[in-house]
């Protein structure tokens, strides 16, 4: 006997894949081509989430996921991220209904190692307007896949004078370059010409290896005062980076003279000119 618990997981996206098949057998003459019925997904997929389905008892997908309680949504969120399972994407908009739901889901994010759960979880959060700072600052200190990470550089970077300090107090108290870098790209978007920022900026344009993509950094931040530091690095870089420097230091209200060195030993070189 199928039980409700058994169809919280069943895959939706299955079910909703043989519904589009059978939608477009049955209005193929209406489509030149496969590919003008991929226009149509959207709509078809509101037609199968609004209409009565027999895998789910005679009740829409809409209907049957806005019938499950609220407070059963996380476990459910739980039960349908694990192994090959993925879960729906009117699991996902139901709860991202239920703003009541966020500290569970905060606690969710903060202890599960599952990379899949904390991907999902972090989003339904971010649908739902957020977590607290503190929340973020913790979560870039994990280690968690890359893309959980930028979701969560992201959203500091969206209130970074607010997490200036607490950023610029953890910066000081590690040496580990990764971390620097995640710490340095929400500073930068906050009002040039703190030291504190310039200086960290300064440090990694010393130690880190990835040049280009601190000198893009350093642009955005604009503080005019990096410009020296970017005009010592143009003459023992590569092609591709001397760009990136060169672009920053113009950012920065600088000039570097395009032919300032003579690349054509460089293989970068003649890969970006189309040079053989």
């Amino acid at each position: 006997m199928v039980t409700t618990n058994d169809l919280y997981f069943l895959d939706f996206d299955k079910l909703f894949e043989n519904y589009a098949d059978k939608y477009y057998n049955e209005h193929s003459a209406d489509y030149e081509s496969p590919d003008d019925f991929a226009h149509d997904l959207d709509k078809v997929y509101h037609i199968w989430a609004t209409s009565p389905q027999d895998a789910i008892g005679g009740i829409s997908p809409s209907e049957f996921f806005n019938r499950i309680p609220t407070e059963e949504l996380p476990d459910i969120l739980r039960g349908a991220c694990i192994g090959d399972r993925n879960p729906s994407s009117l699991l996902f908009d139901r709860i991202a209904t239920e703003p009541s739901l966020l500290p569970e889901l905060e606690k969710l994010a903060e202890e599960t190692t599952d990379e899949k759960l904390l991907t999902v979880t972090l989003s339904i959060i971010d649908e739902l307007g957020g977590a607290g700072d503190k929340f973020y600052l913790d979560m870039i200190e994990r280690d968690v896949d890359d893309a959980v990470k930028e979701m969560c550089v992201g959203a500091l970077c969206e209130r970074a004078d607010r997490v200036k300090n607490e950023l610029l107090d953890r910066a000081e108290h590690t040496d580990d370059v990764n971390m620097l870098e995640i710490y340095a790209e929400p500073l930068t978007f906050c009002k040039a010409g703190d030291d504190r920022i310039l200086e960290l900026l300064r440090m990694l344009l010393g130690i880190d290896p990835n040049t280009a993509y601190i000198a893009g950094l350093t642009a955005r931040y604009g503080d005019e005062r990096a410009a020296a530091d970017l005009y010592a690095l143009l003459d023992d870089c590569d092609y591709p980076t001397f760009l990136e420097l060169r672009n920053a230091i113009e950012t920065l209200g600088g000039s570097v003279d395009e032919h300032y060195r003579d690349f054509t030993d460089d293989p970068s070189y003649g890969i970006l000119k189309g040079v053989k």
